[in-house]
Order: structure tokens, then C-alpha cells, then sequence
């Protein structure tokens, strides 16, 4: 175990590292990306009108990979918590590449949700947990390990949903990152300010290339090893400290992600749509089709984001007034953008909607007819 201000230390260290080190690499795999034609091509659900590469999580893996090695070789002789991180490199491997075959491939969701199933399940046999603070919960090893398992397998997704705009799925985990080392650093878990510190560096370094309107995009490939790295970042402090007031700072610190993974399984059920098929109704795309511009659309993404991180910041420290300043907040945001999300879809394919037998949720606003307005006048 790294003590007293090491995990600082490396972390400042790591940060560096991944920042130049994706500064770097960013603009080299986009060129590879180019030349083998490998591009995020436009459709009805995409915010970009030509192609993109889309095989920039390779740098983000290598930003990340040139910090944290010298920690990890230093640490395979010691400490419980920085040995599970090792211990997990090949699962970060099998994520990595997992996501590499499916931006070349476009693998089925149904595979890749094995795979993922089969990731986390390795990592529960490392050690891996996320404890919930119910007695009930925890005290069951079945119970926690199948919290811990959907935890996982959860996070894996609910990045790669929020990755639908130039920005915002390195925005978002950067600022869950930083918001876990400051977590971790107040626990005594240096090794979690470590991982969040170069996983903040590396995202940084990618945004310079990312950020609207975006030359490069993470894809799958980054998406799914963000998740899968702030997924063990929230398992590290939560063993280390595990009661009710940490996972709910798990919870809100991974706000953004896991409240437009709630949404999309919310409304899907509502329409009664397939669970996992694809639509354009996530926030990103209510903002946009509220009239915002893309920078403005991640600048509310990632003020609502940082919103979550300070109340997740405030609840891991024990305090009671955070924790229902977030849930009612949430509360708002859910119940608002989900009624706008039902209200989008009656607007714009009326005939789904109604073959599906889905009934808009009943509610005063001036949402639907705004965007009406819109679209009338875009067409004129």
C-alpha cells in the first residue's frame, strides 16, 4: 500500500504521464484511423455531418497504461489494494479488446454483454466489491456479489451511452475522477487518487481532440475501459470505507452516466420498446433538440455532472444534507427529462408511438410545441 502523500505524488505523476502521453498518441491513431477508412459515419442518431475516426480510446489506453506502470511495477511486491489493480490489467486487456473488435466489427449487443458478463465476473473473483451500506446487502455474499456485478457490467454501458456527443464522455469521467481522488485522499486510499488523477490526465488530453466539434471519438473502445477504470476507482473506496453514505458518493459522483442509463431503460419500458435497441432520445439529444448548441449542451451536461460530484464529494465525508439535496435533485432531472424524452418520441413518430401502444406521460410544457416550431421553421 502506498502511504501518507504518495498516492498524490504518483497521482500528480500519472496525471502528467497520461496527459502527454495521449497529447501524443491522440493525433497518431487518428491518422491510422484515416488511412484504414476506420470512421463514425452520420445517421439520424449521430450529431455529426461527415466522418470521424473513432479509434481514439487506443490513446486514451495508452496514456493511461504509461502512467500507471511504474506504480504497478513498484506494487506487485505490496499492498492489498494496489495488487487487485494489477491483478485486473488482463481484464482491462479483454475490455480493451473487446471494444476494438466491436468499433472495427460492430459486434451484437447480446455478445458483447457476455463478454462484459464474463469481465466483471473476473474481477469479483480478484476481489473486487461494491458495498451498499445495507446490512442485508452486504453480510450476503450472493447479494453483494450480484449488486457488484450489475454495478460493473452497468458501468461499462452507461459511458459508452453518454459518448453520443462531441465532449462529453471524457468530460463527464474526468470530473468523476477528480472527484474520486478527492474521495480516495479522504478515505486513505492512495492508490484510488492514483488511478483517478491518470485517468483524469489521459481524458484531458483526449478532450483537446474531442472537444466540439470533435477531429477523433473514443468509441467503444474508450467508453467501455473509462466505465470499467471508474468502476474500479468506486470499488476501491467503497472497500475501504463501505457504508450507505459512500455508495450513495459512488452513486452521485457517476451521475450523468448511470441518470441517462436510468432514463433509457425507463422510457424504453414507457414506449415499450426493445430494451436495448438504439434511439436519438438520450439527454444530449433532448438539449440539442431544445435548441442548445453543441457547447452549450455539454457545458449543462457538465454542470449538472460537477452538481452530482460535489453532493458525492460531500455525502462520503457523512454528511446527511448532501445526500438528500441529490436524491431530490435526481428525483427532478429523471421524472423532467423522462417526460421529454415520451413527449419527443409522440412528436416525431407518432405512428410508432402508437403501434407500440405507448401513452405519453401526462404534464404542462411548452417542449413539444417548441420543437414543432422548430422543425417547421427549419424546413421553411
Amino acid at each position: 500500500m502506498l502511504e501518507g502523500t504518495s498516492g498524490w505524488f504518483d497521482g500528480w505523476v500519472g496525471f502528467a504521464t497520461a496527459l502527454v502521453v495521449t497529447l501524443a498518441a491522440t493525433p497518431l491513431v487518428r491518422s491510422l484511423a484515416l488511412r484504414w477508412r476506420l470512421g463514425d459515419k452520420p445517421n439520424g442518431r449521430k450529431v455529426h455531418a461527415r466522418p470521424i475516426p473513432h479509434l481514439g480510446g487506443i490513446a486514451l489506453f495508452l496514456g493511461v497504461l504509461a502512467a500507471l506502470a511504474p506504480m504497478a511495477m513498484r506494487g506487485l511486491d505490496g499492498g492489498t489494494t494496489l495488487s487487485l489493480a494489477v491483478k485486473a490489467v488482463p481484464v482491462i486487456l479483454l475490455i480493451v479488446l473487446l471494444g476494438l473488435v466491436d468499433d472495427t466489427r460492430n459486434l451484437r449487443a447480446r455478445h458483447k454483454l457476455l463478454v462484459q458478463a464474463f469481465a466483471a465476473a473476473a474481477l469479483l473473483g480478484i476481489g473486487f466489491r461494491l458495498f451498499t451500506g445495507v446490512w442485508v446487502l452486504d453480510s450476503s455474499f450472493i447479494a453483494l456479489s450480484l449488486v457488484s456485478l450489475f454495478f460493473m457490467v452497468g458501468m461499462l454501458s452507461s459511458v459508452n451511452l453518454v459518448d453520443g456527443h462531441d465532449g462529453l464522455a471524457a468530460g463527464v469521467s474526468l470530473l468523476s475522477a477528480a472527484a474520486f481522488a478527492v474521495i480516495g485522499a479522504a478515505a486513505g486510499v492512495p492508490d484510488a487518487v492514483a488511478l483517478s488523477l491518470s485517468v483524469c490526465g489521459a481524458c484531458l488530453g483526449f478532450l483537446v481532440f474531442n472537444f466540439p466539434p470533435g477531429r477523433i471519438y473514443m468509441g467503444d473502445t474508450g467508453s467501455m475501459l473509462l466505465g470499467l477504470l471508474l468502476a474500479l476507482t468506486a470499488c476501491m473506496v467503497s472497500m475501504r470505507a463501505p457504508s450507505a453514505n459512500m455508495f450513495a458518493a459512488v452513486v452521485f459522483v457517476l451521475g450523468v452516466p448511470l441518470l441517462d442509463t436510468a432514463l433509457a431503460i425507463a422510457r424504453r419500458i414507457v414506449l415499450r420498446a426493445p430494451l436495448f435497441a438504439a434511439d436519438s432520445l438520450h439527454m444530449h439529444h433532448i438539449l440539442r433538440d431544445a435548441g442548445l448548441s453543441p457547447r452549450r449542451t455539454l457545458f449543462v451536461l457538465y454542470g449538472v455532472q460537477m452538481f452530482f460530484c460535489l453532493l458525492g464529494i460531500g455525502a462520503s465525508f457523512g454528511w446527511v444534507l448532501p445526500v438528500i439535496v441529490g436524491l431530490a435533485f435526481a428525483s427532478l432531472l429523471f421524472v423532467s427529462f423522462l417526460r421529454m424524452m415520451v413527449e419527443e418520441r409522440e412528436a416525431t413518430e407518432p405512428a410508432v408511438a402508437r403501434h407500440m401502444g405507448a401513452k405519453p406521460i401526462p404534464f404542462q410544457s411548452t417542449f413539444t410545441t417548441g420543437l414543432q416550431e422548430r422543425r417547421t421553421s427549419v424546413g421553411q
